[in-house]
């Protein structure tokens, strides 16, 4: 009676074949957090295209923005002067992060900058920006105009570690008067200067 042989792996093609199933899954985990970071960076970039067609829409009635030195938290309460402009039950501020406002000097510019990694970009990933001030607005929380190296000119900071930077500018405003937290598990706005924080829409 004859028996089937059958030839097995060698030990040099099992490390080969788990080679190539390491670097696959490398590939995939590194696909995967690319895909992650894309969909919050879009995600936050949406929460700060909202607010700022808020303050557009502000501006449309009172022929100017706010003042300088207003937070979201503040802007957003029951008193708060964007509150009428902005249905936060469709807000859509993506993960935990801190959104700063910045206004001209004549309040007729503004821009609206959102880190990208977690408050205060712990994370490094970056802050993006909107609004129509760009090259007329610098990173403090007063009124102010700016031009040239002083302004806000990128809708997109890289992390950089120099706090001369204008990214290090608007990270070490931190949390208060125009830097407020949004908290994605509350759905609100805090670390301005405490008026009524904005409560999550009933259920």
């Amino acid at each position: 009676m004859n028996r089937k042989s059958y030839k097995a792996f060698t030990l040099i093609e099992m490390l080969i074949v788990m080679g190539i199933l390491i670097i696959l899954m490398a590939v995939g985990v590194a696909a995967g957090r690319f895909a992650i970071d894309r969909a919050n960076e879009i995600s936050h970039k949406n929460g700060a295209t909202q607010l700022y067609q808020a303050l557009q829409a502000y501006y449309t009635d009172n022929l100017k923005f706010p003042d300088g030195g207003s937070s979201f938290e503040n802007m957003l309460s029951s008193s708060g002067e964007l509150i009428k402009y902005l249905d936060m039950g469709s807000f859509k501020g993506g993960t935990d992060a801190t959104y700063y406002y910045f206004v001209d000097g004549q309040n007729q510019s503004v821009i609206v900058c959102v880190t990208l990694g977690n408050f205060g970009d712990s994370g490094k990933k970056g802050v993006a920006c909107v609004g129509n001030g760009f090259n007329n607005i610098g990173p403090a929380c007063t009124a102010n105009t700016a031009s040239g190296a002083n302004a806000i000119s990128l809708e997109k900071y890289e992390y950089n570690a120099d706090a001369s930077s204008i990214y290090g500018k608007i990270i070490n405003l931190g949390s208060g008067t125009c830097a407020s937290k949004w908290n994605s598990k509350t759905k609100s706005f805090s670390g301005g200067q405490g008026i009524d924080p904005v409560q999550p829409p009933n259920e």
